[in-house]
């Protein structure tokens, strides 16, 4: 089941780290690292399913033509090899640096399309450039993506931080009179923003693509779910778990131990509550079957007698609701499992339901005819299909839906 998993960082120099370095890797691609003379070749690495480099519709005619011509890689090569010399400071900051879990629920071509939608909404529209890989790693899809800290000028780049306008246009100004300023590329504050916009465009190209599943960001806590969180460990980390499980290596990570601390915890909890598992899968899903359970239920219980003891105390919570058997598909031949719900969710759908035909049945907040008419009069190439919707929900009925293909 799609994760909600959406981490960021700074690629700093005082960290050790560097923005070519960073780049090459993501892209799986040799690049020269101008800064320190040296070449940095990662292109025996692999899983890079797509790469792009893109610009804001306004970037300056130096970056147009540093990138015409040249592929992802080298385009990506020569911008952070810009910001590399640009950058003079021993610890500066070079790059915000973006990690996103993609949903195993999405085609590749559909994973693609939400990244594009999303760069585009979020990144482009401030005027960021946008440098972002498409790993396909089994059962772990994710994406790197590296934006700009400092914002496009006409010969190079302007500075991190800017003035903060006030309602008039102009900079607000403390009581003693001076300028206050914010980061350009949004700071700790803007996270949880910049986050939920991930999630909002996540959960809009699932509905789109007629997957029933919600993914939601918050936390156990804030979705008072009775659980402790657990750690993302990461590519890396998971593949020295491994080794260390072969007996290749013996790595003493305390992530590792507090993660498994954590597990253990949030199993003794399902043990005494089962009914958390149906909280975690009616988060996401409004309908679901034994597999989804199943699945679920293994992010936190290893142990296999365990796990079917629990499966089973979950599948007979009296809290379950079972909409249709299991049957085998006359067109397909294939054998369908039982399809669940909860009786919480059914009283959740029925309470909207009586809202809506409630609401239909008032009239109030109707807009004008004349006012639409002057409207048309300004968008002449409106069709007649789109008038009749605009019409439908400008009505007076107080909800008004128009059902169609998303972006028609």
């Amino acid at each position: 089941m799609a994760i909600a998993h959406f981490s960021v960082s700074i690629v700093s120099r005082g960290d050790g780290r560097s923005a070519v370095l960073s780049a090459a890797y993501r892209h799986c691609a040799r690049m020269d690292f101008q800064r320190e003379a040296r070449v940095i070749d990662y292109s025996r690495k692999e899983g890079l399913l797509h790469e792009e480099f893109v610009i804001p519709p306004d970037a300056p005619q130096w970056l147009r033509a540093m990138i015409a011509d040249r592929s992802v890689a080298a385009a990506s090569e020569a911008f952070w090899n810009r910001v590399e010399t640009f950058e003079k400071r021993s610890d500066a900051q070079l790059a915000k640096d973006v990690t996103i879990a993609l949903p195993l629920e999405l085609t590749a071509e559909q994973n693609i399309a939400l990244m594009q939608d999303f760069v585009a909404e979020q990144i482009l529209a401030c005027g960021m450039v946008a440098d972002w890989v498409y790993h396909d790693s089994p059962g772990n899809p994710h994406v790197h993506l590296m934006m700009t800290l400092r914002p496009l000028t006409e010969d190079g780049f302007g500075a991190k931080k800017v003035p903060v306008p006030g309602a008039d246009g102009l900079p607000l100004r403390t009581k003693a009179g001076k300028i206050q300023y914010e980061l350009w590329a949004g700071n700790a504050s803007d996270f949880n923003v910049f986050r939920d916009a991930w999630f909002e465009r996540l959960n809009h190209h699932l509905a789109i693509n007629g997957i029933d599943l919600r993914i939601d960001g918050r936390s156990y806590e804030k979705q008072g779910i009775d659980l402790v969180p657990t750690i993302h460990l990461g590519v890396g980390a998971t593949a020295m778990e491994r080794k260390a499980q072969a007996g290749l290596e013996t790595p003493d990570l305390e992530r590792f131990q507090l993660q498994e601390e954590r597990r253990a915890e949030n199993a003794r909890r399902i043990r005494h509550n089962p009914e958390l598992v149906l909280d975690l899968i009616t988060r996401e899903k409004s309908v679901f079957d034994e597999r989804d359970v199943a699945k679920v239920l293994h992010r936190y219980v290893d142990d296999a007698g365990l796990f079917q003891n629990l499966l089973a105390r979950v599948l007979l919570s009296p809290d379950l609701l079972r909409l249709e058997r299991e049957h085998v598909s006359l067109a397909t031949g294939k054998r369908q499992p039982a399809k669940l719900t909860t009786h919480e969710l059914i009283k959740l759908e029925a309470g909207m339901a009586a809202r809506a035909i409630w609401l239909s049945r008032r009239s109030s907040h109707g807009v004008r005819r004349t006012v639409l008419e002057k409207i048309f009069a300004r968008h002449e190439r409106l069709s007649e299909e789109q008038r009749s919707a605009i019409v439908h929900v400008a009505g007076d009925a107080r909800i008004a839906a128009v059902v169609g293909r998303a972006g028609a």
